[in-house]
């Protein structure tokens, strides 16, 4: 079994020697920005050196292996909205996956348009443009088109301002919002077509949700194993995912859709896509620099379903291997410029079973019944006979009572009484604690306090009124059925925020570094590669990648040039 090897040893290792410095990227016709979805930076590290495919490619450019998503509120929309903005949470407004929305008493979906259909999707709630605006507003003809499995993942990337949006629909295929920006008939006719071709295609030959062959390394993982409530067969591929074709509707099944997601086959869909639009829309191939996102959902399903330690997610990041080597050699024989960056929206934590049988520390909370006892012991305080607290996990709480802001201080107070004496809880903050919380500048990412990076996923309108800190290697959920979650994400600890940047152009020399810096860093490195300006933004430009001016490379966290490098 591979090991992760992000110590301190490892580091002083790989620097015994040192390559030559990068060569900066020519101004590009397409900047491509993917996102791996929970690819956490030990994920990377541990498989970094089987990597033989797309992954290698990047590895061989400049790495930046001490990467961070710097907030605490580590989940998908989130960290999405800080790759191609620029900004942290507290100032895109995606402060999580959903909020409870104090206005009208109900939870907002991060991509949910208010006052439309419910299904309705679009970025009304992102609060700041993105690099594809930018672009836009500098090179009227630059096209800006964004894909992944979740629509989420897309219209965060998109923004505002792309020409398209596509995600995974639960009707099969890719598909977008009329309630985001208009989609051209030309661009919105060839994703139908490749729709219609796909799903053909499918249902004329069934396609396989897994690789046939298993590599060596994963078949080394594969056993039963028991997490929460559940047991699963370790064999690949897994049993779940066999024989859902044999359905002669199978494609518009909610069982093919679950196995979809939850497997390399998504990432490969979104790959062909991205490669049938950079053909058909002419991307990078026209006067403008064109933008293509694509975000890469299967990393977090997998993850989520059967953990980041056993055979599935060895044979997913194989298979994606392979899949952005193919998607690479499809950009090399645009024969232009371009530049890749990749990145991940969180990290994540494998699951508390496997985690204690590797002799690592783990806990599994019970979430759901700690919140019931929670709301218990406030009706039973406060003699009240309802829940005054709304939650989708124990780390975030919305006070949700009659009554004015005295009774509100009153629940606030005893709830956060009652948390600070529960064993599973490490620090517990109010509101008014977080918003103060505001990073000195120069705070390096690594050093922020969790006050001060539960700041940096702050907004007054929108956050909760109390923030929990579970204890570090808390997993605050219980499996009771083989499609529930047994592992995850969205803590503020480093194993959730510690994520790999790397960045990669034809002709960069090879250059790991080692400081940490931010995926808010991103975007702005992208815009100095393009030659274009930017608003007023969280990040600063990235000096071993772009040539940053004096203001760009300036940033709140970290002030000037970064010097700190390994190969």
């Amino acid at each position: 079994m591979i090991k992760p090897v992000r110590t301190a040893l490892a580091l002083l290792v790989a620097a015994v020697t040192t390559p030559a410095a990068a060569k900066a990227p020519e101004k590009p016709k397409l900047i491509v920005t993917l996102v791996v979805d929970q690819f956490a930076a030990d994920l990377f590290d541990q498989y970094r050196p089987v990597f033989t495919g797309g992954f290698k490619q990047l590895s061989d450019g400049v790495a930046y292996v001490d990467g961070y998503q710097s907030h605490g509120a580590t989940e998908t929309c989130p960290g999405h909205s800080t790759v191609l903005t620029g900004r942290h949470p507290s100032s895109t407004g995606i402060i999580s996956n959903t909020w409870f929305d104090r206005s009208n008493g109900a939870w907002t979906y991060c991509v949910a348009v208010k006052g439309e259909n419910p299904f309705a999707r679009g970025p009304q709630n992102l609060k700041a443009s993105t690099l594809g605006a930018w672009l836009k507003s500098a090179e009227p003809g630059a096209r800006v088109i964004s894909i992944s499995g979740k629509d989420r993942a897309a219209i965060m990337l998109g923004g505002h301002d792309a020409d398209g949006e596509f995600w995974w629909g639960y009707r099969p295929g890719f598909t977008s919002s009329p309630f985001a920006d208009p989609v051209p008939p030309a661009l919105a006719s060839q994703v139908s077509q490749f729709n219609a071709d796909l799903l053909a295609r499918w249902q004329h030959n069934p396609p396989k949700f897994w690789p046939a062959a298993l590599p060596a390394d994963c078949s080394a993982l594969e056993r039963p194993e028991h997490f929460g409530h559940i047991e699963l067969s370790g064999q690949m591929p897994p049993a779940e995912s066999q024989g859902v074709e044999r359905n002669p509707a199978f494609l518009r099944t909610d069982a093919f859709r679950d196995q979809l997601m939850a497997s390399p086959l998504i990432d490969r869909a979104t790959l062909e896509l991205a490669e049938h639009l950079i053909d058909s829309q002419k991307l990078g191939q026209r006067q403008a620099t064109d933008l293509l996102a694509v975000s890469l959902s299967s990393t977090d399903y997998v993850g989520h379903r059967y953990g980041k330690g056993g055979p599935e997610m060895c044979a997913n990041l194989h298979a994606l291997d392979g899949e952005l080597a193919a998607f690479f050699a499809k950009l090399d024989a645009l024969g232009v410029p371009y530049v890749v960056a990749l990145t991940a929206d969180h990290g994540s934590l494998d699951a508390t079973e496997r985690r204690l049988q590797e002799g690592l520390p783990a806990h599994r909370l019970d979430g759901r019944q700690f919140l019931f006892d929670l709301g218990t012991h406030l009706q039973q305080a406060l003699g009240i006979d309802y829940d005054p607290i709304e939650a989708k996990s124990p780390q975030e709480l919305w006070i949700n009572a009659p009554g004015g802001k005295a009774f509100h201080a009153k629940i606030r107070d005893a709830a956060v009484a009652w948390l600070q004496q529960r064993p599973e809880v490490r620090q517990v903050f109010t509101s008014a604690q977080i918003a103060a919380a505001v990073p000195p500048p120069g705070t390096p990412v690594d050093k922020l306090t969790m006050a001060e990076r539960a700041h940096e996923s702050y907004d007054p309108q929108r956050s909760g009124d109390i923030f929990v800190v579970l204890n570090e290697f808390t997993t605050p959920y219980m499996p009771l059925s083989p499609t529930d979650a047994i592992a995850g994400h969205g803590s503020p600890w480093d194993y959730d925020r510690q994520v790999p940047i790397l960045f990669w152009w034809p002709g960069v020399k090879a250059e790991t570094i080692a400081h940490p810096i931010e995926t808010v860093d991103i975007a702005p490195t992208l815009a100095a590669v393009a030659g274009i300006a930017t608003p007023k933004l969280d990040g600063r430009c990235l000096d071993e990648v772009a040539q940053c001016s004096s203001a760009a490379r300036l940033a709140a966290r970290l002030p000037g040039p970064a010097t700190a490098k390994l190969p």
